[in-house]
């Protein structure tokens, strides 16, 4: 895959929709969309934010054929995968799995690591031993349960949620990464709820007061001859007075690395009112 590189797309004005009861006094849409705009806005650009509690879509920002299309989940699948690993015993939260010593695409996966570490770095080695651990039946039965995507392990086992270009068949829409995510967030998976306890704490990457961001990015091709990629950012961002979990998708010809997404976003979020200012 050739490596990813910053994109600022064009200005594109997409549609807003707001419903439900308003993500807070100090939630400004409009400020959150002139944000998105030059930073991460196209015509391939869904935000879609979900009020935790109700499941109303607070905010949009992108068409609904946008926010509806099937992608490749990436990595963000190590969210389902960890939730399936943990609850069926194939990885205990503290147990380390040993590099076989294999070069790997990053210097940082060539170490053995426990989940917290693979997590932290994206270790691929680490997940699709957890993949072939969990099996696609079982994968099938879960992913079902879940309402994740299409349900199925479609494609290469070792990589069938890394898209068309990996031999990869299962995708999910940015809508259906928040449904999911709430789901989680509500402790309404058929899974232990120690088990999702212990994935939310892995998604945990930043509080501000009393105020929590938890999320995972990622980027994989979209299309089998790596012309197209998609770009993911997903969490949740809860708190006394707010509970909120949002996926953003951008699909282009030079897919952003999620940590880039993350960067970009995150003080818009601030300026709009939907996570504390630094």
């Amino acid at each position: 895959m050739p490596p990813l590189r910053p994109l600022i797309l064009p200005a594109f004005a997409l549609i807003l929709a707001s419903c439900g009861k308003p993500p807070g006094p100090s939630f400004d849409a409009a400020r959150l969309e002139a944000g998105l705009d030059p930073s991460v806005g196209g015509p391939d650009t869904c935000l879609t934010i979900l009020d935790t509690a109700t499941g109303a879509e607070i905010y949009r920002y992108g068409a609904p054929s946008v926010c509806d299309r099937p992608l490749a989940p990436c990595h963000t699948f190590a969210v389902p995968m960890a939730l399936i690993g943990l609850d069926d015993g194939k990885l205990k939260p503290d147990q380390t799995w040993r590099w076989d010593g294999q070069p790997q695409p990053y210097k940082v996966w060539e170490r053995d690591a426990d989940l917290a570490g693979a997590w932290r770095t994206g270790s691929g080695w680490f997940f699709q031993r957890l993949a072939r651990a969990i099996g696609p039946d079982r994968f099938k039965q879960q992913l079902s349960a879940f309402g994740y995507g299409q349900g199925k392990p479609i494609g290469d086992p070792d990589h069938f949620w890394m898209g068309p270009a990996a031999d990869g068949g299962l995708f999910i829409s940015t809508r259906g990464q928040a449904a999911f995510l709430r789901r989680l967030a509500r402790g309404d998976l058929p899974v232990k709820p120690g088990t999702m306890a212990a994935v939310e704490a892995l998604m945990v990457d930043e509080t501000r007061g009393a105020v929590a961001l938890s999320d995972i990015g990622a980027s994989c091709s979209s299309n089998a001859q790596y012309s197209r990629g998609v770009s993911w950012w997903i969490g949740r961002i809860h708190g006394p007075d707010r509970d909120r979990v949002f996926a953003l998708s951008i699909e282009s010809d030079k897919p952003l690395p999620g940590f880039e997404i993350r960067a970009r976003v995150m003080p818009i979020f601030a300026r709009a009112g939907l996570w504390p200012a630094a």
